[in-house]
């Protein structure tokens, strides 16, 4: 449990600093999240074969939401391991001028 919370930690933290990802989303009909010992990471699932990623991304776009998604994925496959990784779009959230 706690490796999957740092390894949540660590792939956070890798699609927070992509550029147009916004913040994590939580999901739509229940929280995405890692648990464990009085503790979670909120928007990152971490299973034994999979890490699935939920962001909100910034509008106006930074070239197109497929390659977000796919800049994301590239950046924490890194850290999973050998993990599938899916990145799930939460929702879109307009920049204030």
């Amino acid at each position: 449990m706690a490796d999957d919370l740092q390894l949540a930690r660590a792939a956070r933290e890798a699609a927070l600093a992509t550029e147009g990802v916004r913040r994590l989303g939580t999901g739509r009909w229940a929280e995405a999240a890692t648990y464990g010992p009085g503790d979670k990471v909120s928007g990152v699932v971490v299973e034994p074969d999979e890490v699935e990623i939920h962001i909100v991304v910034s509008y106006p776009l930074v070239g197109s939401i497929p390659a977000l998604a796919q800049r994301v994925r590239e950046k924490v496959s890194l850290i999973v391991g050998g993990r599938a990784t899916t990145i799930v779009i939460d929702d879109l959230e307009v920049d204030q001028v």
